[in-house]
């Protein structure tokens, strides 16, 4: 019996038939119409940031509000360990500046308005209503849980350096350290938030420059015994008050041998008034339910502060028209506002500039000619950022 090959045998077999040219259009991968909707739509989005970053950058006033500088530009690298941070520094940059970054934290904020209340990665209501700021790790800093031994190590020696290079010039150098909201209110924490005796980064950074013979001032005791009389940090900002800020600065004279300059603060301090709004609750995009009763500074203003830079937290020198010594203070936006104001009755300038994370310029050193020079960053800001050191510092 004879097998018949099928009727359709060898159709596609040989030349280029419109029949296997369909079959073989049809068998090549696409995606599905909605599918490429969808792609056109994510590489709109993802290209949006660039394009407004270009165009219309944020505003560098937003940067400020969280209580921070912008970053700076990455420099070209010139050694192995520039080549190492050059990544850091380079994302740092570009986090500080892509575009529409205020925007989406704001569409942030209002998508997770019901759970931000409570806890979220930005901030953190404490048992009496008060918010603490999250960023910087400062929660675990001030609870002793983030130990960088060996970063304040490297930031004990830079001072240490800094104390010898000013005392050939016979320049003297202290440095303090203004806590963290959390170091202070301790009580006010939930439980994994609370130091329970553990030694932290300030314990750690205040022993290491004693040891290398660097004049120091704790000013966590002293916050804690002014809190008896009144707040000494906001309820709703990073920040410590009026009367906290004199409570420290008091405690800075002192050490410096100048217990006259000390600020009564029941003359110093205003009428309580009304302060809406903070920092942190800007972060929480709930500024407007929040405000706080608080007593601002009530001295009477310098004859002269005078800018040296641009910007809302610039460099900047304070001068009363009287004769005395030059105190340079490197800080940040705990002292720009308090510590100059509170030093112009007493001497004869005070020249207040940003520690840029220990990258600040030492030429203002040999531009000013200070007769002291107090090194005060906040808490969080305690540790010099990696491999960062004072512009033009000799040696």
């Amino acid at each position: 019996m004879t097998e018949t090959a099928p009727r359709d045998a060898g159709r596609f077999d040989g030349g280029d038939t419109e029949a296997s040219a369909t079959v073989r259009e049809s068998a090549r991968p696409r995606l599905p119409h909605p599918r490429r909707f969808y792609a056109i739509v994510a590489f709109v989005l993802l290209s949006l940031p660039l394009v407004f970053g270009i165009l219309k950058p944020d505003d560098p006033e937003y940067v400020y509000e969280e209580g921070r500088r912008l970053q700076p530009a990455p420099v070209f690298p010139t050694s192995l360990a520039g080549w190492v941070a050059a990544p850091g520094n380079i994302d740092a940059y570009l986090k500080d500046r892509f575009g529409l970054r205020h925007a989406m934290i704001k569409l942030h904020r209002d998508l997770s308005h019901p759970v931000i209340m409570k806890v979220n990665s930005a901030g953190l209501i404490g048992a009496s209503g008060r918010l603490f700021y999250r960023g910087n790790e400062m929660l675990q800093q001030s609870a002793g849980l983030v130990y960088r031994d060996a970063r304040v190590a490297e930031t004990a020696d830079l001072l240490a350096q800094m104390n010898r290079a000013l005392a050939r010039h016979g320049i003297r150098f202290l440095v303090t350290i203004p806590p963290n909201t959390s170091t202070i209110y301790q009580d006010d924490l939930p439980y994994w938030a609370q130091r329970k005796g553990r030694k932290t980064e300030y314990d750690l950074l205040l022993a290491d420059l004693r040891a290398r013979g660097v004049k120091t001032v704790d000013l966590r005791p002293v916050l804690i015994e002014a809190r008896k009389q009144g707040e000494v940090y906001l309820m709703n900002d990073a920040h410590w008050t009026a009367r906290g800020a004199i409570a420290g600065f008091n405690a800075v004279v002192e050490a410096d041998g100048r217990p006259d300059w000390r600020i009564d603060a029941s003359k110093a301090l205003g009428p309580p008034q009304e302060r809406k709004s903070g920092d942190i609750a800007r972060i929480l995009g709930i500024q407007d339910e929040a405000s706080e009763m608080t007593q601002e500074l009530a001295l009477p203003a310098p004859k002269s502060d005078e800018p040296l830079a641009r910007g809302p937290m610039p460099d900047h020198i304070v001068r009363d028209g009287r004769p005395g010594p030059t105190i340079l203070i490197i800080g940040d936006s705990f002292t720009a506002n308090y510590f100059p104001d509170m030093l112009a009755a007493h001497v004869g300038r005070v020249i207040w500039i940003h520690h840029h994370e220990c990258g600040f310029d030492w030429s203002a050193i040999d531009k000013f000619h200070p007769d002291e020079v107090w090194w005060a960053p906040t808490e969080r800001f305690l540790i010099c950022d990696p491999h960062v050191r004072p512009l033009n510092f000799p040696g």
